[in-house]
């Protein structure tokens, strides 16, 4: 157990400049060495130079000017008549800015006249039936297990042991179908049902009882949402299929479903449900990194990316983890076959089969920093054929100076490459 725990007590040597310098790789300590001559520090950019005009500013929302790069990621603030949002990335960012366009739509829906009037005309024998299954739970859902023997399956699992996460609805809004209205009509608005939004958590829960007690016409009264989308999550191609099953599927049985695959890839069943019991993993990241590792056939030392999973301590570290897994499994299919994956600062890189390391991130804008570099130097001495880093955004005038002479090939600005529009 101690490697374990020794795995477990930080991540992300190259993904948070809140990790404590006694975790750090020995030799000189990054603290020490951040000051020295050669080393950058992190400064602010400017929004305007980063993003496209539709992410910068909309009907609903703005980014402010001012972006804070942590060396690694930019952190964005975003204004809105909903409230000021935060998002940590800008993969983040694209997922904030469709959140805030379906917020504003489910507005117009939750306001309609038409469909209030018509949750005030049926929502009254419904509201009975929900009366009924409080105050006679035994007789009611013995009629609905003769009738629907998946409604049976679903109970069982949802009213066991297993707790649901922050991002999830309640056991008994789970069993009684709610959480399936609400899925459907985050399908709808091309959102996830499990987003920490809590602004658009109140909309999707608004609709979901609405549709749920009087049969609201989301479908019809759904407003267009812009196309904009985040790494994980997006609105075209797999990714979108991908998303509505996550939606139309109970908790339960994502949990069951991730569990079985995870087991036949070979993982180590007590493994697979520390993991699972994550609750910084949504069902829904923890279906997609489910998802990305079952994309990686023939790759040895899978369970090293489940291990890194492991260590996320927060939603957002655990989004890191899973968006790299995600473009792990985008390169493996579309750029170069991985044959294996290897440590790296607690994380984990990949070795092709032609035995060039490949340094996979979601990074947006790395500097030369001392933990930067500490790595560098340690992927460069282990390296059989060369390195190469491959990353969502892009680097400083310096870190690619440095990099290029430590022999390492970059490849920024490579999304598309890894994940092609489907």
């Amino acid at each position: 157990m101690l490697p374990r725990r020794r795995l477990l007590s930080t991540i992300l040597l190259l993904f948070t400049c809140s990790v404590s310098v006694a975790l750090l790789p020995a030799t000189a300590s990054p603290a020490s060495r951040a000051g020295q001559e050669g080393f950058e520090r992190p400064a602010p950019l400017r929004a305007r130079d980063l993003l496209k005009p539709e992410i910068l500013r909309g009907p609903s929302h703005a980014v402010e000017e001012r972006v804070e790069n942590d060396g690694l990621f930019n952190h964005y603030t975003v204004t809105s008549p909903f409230g000021t949002f935060k998002a940590n990335s800008t993969s983040a960012l694209y997922t904030l800015v469709r959140e805030i366009h379906a917020i504003a739509a489910m507005k117009k829906v939750a306001s309609d006249e038409t469909a209030t009037e018509a949750l005030k005309q049926s929502g009254k024998k419904t509201i009975a039936g929900l009366k009924s299954l409080f105050n006679d739970p035994g007789t009611t859902l013995e009629g609905a297990v003769n009738g629907v023997n998946s409604l049976f399956n679903r109970a069982a699992v949802s009213l066991g042991s297993r707790e649901p996460t922050a991002a999830e609805d309640s056991r008994m809004a789970q069993f009684i179908g709610l959480s399936k209205s609400k899925g459907q009509i985050a399908t709808r608005f091309l959102v996830s049902m499990y987003s920490r939004n809590p602004v658009l958590q109140e909309e999707l829960d608004r609709l979901a009882l609405a549709d749920y007690l009087g049969g609201l016409g989301v479908g019809v009264a759904t407003a267009v949402v812009p196309g904009v989308g985040g790494l994980i999550l997006t609105t075209s191609g797999t990714a979108r299929l991908l998303n509505e099953a996550i939606n139309n599927t109970p908790a339960s049985e994502l949990w069951l479903q991730n569990r079985n695959r995870l087991v036949r890839l070979g993982m180590d069943a007590d493994t697979v449900e520390l993991f699972l019991n994550n609750p910084n993993f949504s069902p829904a990241t923890a279906t997609v990194l489910t998802t990305a590792l079952g994309r990686l056939q023939g790759v040895t030392d899978l369970e090293l990316l489940l291990k890194v999973a492991l260590q996320a301590g927060d939603a957002d570290m655990a989004r890191t983890i899973t968006e790299t897994a995600v473009l792990a499994a985008g390169f493996h299919r579309n750029i170069a076959p991985l044959s294996r994956f290897l440590p790296m600062a607690r994380l984990f890189c990949a070795e092709k089969q032609d035995g060039a390391l490949a340094v996979i991130l979601p990074t947006d804008h790395m500097i030369w920093s001392a933990r930067v570099a500490d790595v560098a130097e340690g992927l460069t001495g282990k390296a059989k054929k060369g390195v190469e880093i491959w990353t969502f955004g892009d680097f400083s005038t310096k870190a690619r100076s440095e990099l290029e002479h430590l022999g390492w090939q970059l490849h920024p600005n490579a999304l598309r490459k890894m994940l092609p529009a489907t």
